[in-house]
């Protein structure tokens, strides 16, 4: 099976306070008026300064202009945050291309592994001050941890983080779920994929839509299990999904992580689409 572009590398990126969006608090009536009083409501006003800032370059995953299976389809994640301590974020894509502005420091950070990427997620597994990242692939996952001194090493083995291999990993998220003071991982899997026998488009009725051959996916795909990753403060982790209670994920088809505490018990709650 050949898909329609090559493996691409992940992208860091390292520039001054680069952000897609600044966030600034404007009054609720846009218009000014001399009877507000400081008390008046203001809502949260975001504007786009991607042009600004030089992130204007289309991230392409897959075949540019022709796709025949779905893992070519859904897009790469993006992580923004401050690898090096330095005061300003820096940007991490995912299967990325440099981008006008920045400089790519992809090689002497150590990100060099190649795969097809999907998720990343950010965190301080270690507690050591550094941020670490995460990175979800089709096929073994990918954590990296910051040396602190720039660059990362990829600890995904010794950690026991990088999985069998066989699911297509979609988004994490880094959580303490237990509030023991480390940081838990959550990993989310769309499908177990075998690239050998996936199917091409219009082969199965579920790969044609009203007449018309399709990308086969997700129906008639095997959906894989999530995966909840205990912190055991010794640089490694392990698989407590079954005995978290949730390994009960028959027919759906999990893309992204989200986590938060929906009812302020103060235990982190976790959110997946």
């Amino acid at each position: 099976m050949t898909f329609h572009s090559s493996f691409v590398r992940p992208v860091c990126l390292l520039g001054p306070g680069a952000w897609l969006f600044l966030h600034v608090a404007v009054p609720l009536n846009a218009v000014p008026d001399d009877s507000q009083n400081a008390s008046a409501k203001t809502i949260a006003h975001f504007t786009d300064i991607a042009q600004k800032a030089g992130l204007t370059t289309p991230v392409i995953f897959g075949g540019e202009n022709k796709k025949k299976y779905i893992i070519e389809t859904t897009g790469t994640g993006v992580a923004i945050f401050d690898y090096d301590n330095d005061g300003w974020s820096d940007i991490f894509v995912v299967n990325g291309t440099k981008l006008e502005g920045l400089t790519d420091v992809t090689a002497k950070a150590g990100l060099t592994h190649t795969g097809w990427g999907q998720g990343v997620c950010v965190g301080d597994y270690d507690n050591d001050g550094f941020d670490d990242l995460y990175v979800t692939y089709y096929g073994k996952n990918v954590l990296y941890h910051n040396n602190g001194n720039g660059t990362f090493t990829d600890v995904s083995e010794k950690a026991h983080v990088a999985g069998t291999g066989k699911a297509w990993g979609t988004g994490c998220a880094f959580v303490d779920y237990d509030r023991d003071g480390k940081l838990d991982l959550m990993v989310a899997n769309y499908v177990d994929y075998d690239s050998a026998t996936a199917l091409a488009p219009g082969e199965r009725p579920s790969c044609m839509w009203k007449g018309v051959p399709v990308m086969c996916g997700p129906r008639g795909l095997p959906w894989a299990k999530n995966i909840l990753y205990r912190n055991l403060g010794n640089g490694t982790f392990e698989d407590l999904t079954v005995k978290a209670h949730i390994d009960q994920t028959n027919g759906h088809y999990a893309f992204s992580v989200s986590t938060f505490d929906y009812d302020d018990d103060g235990w982190p709650d976790i959110y997946v689409a």
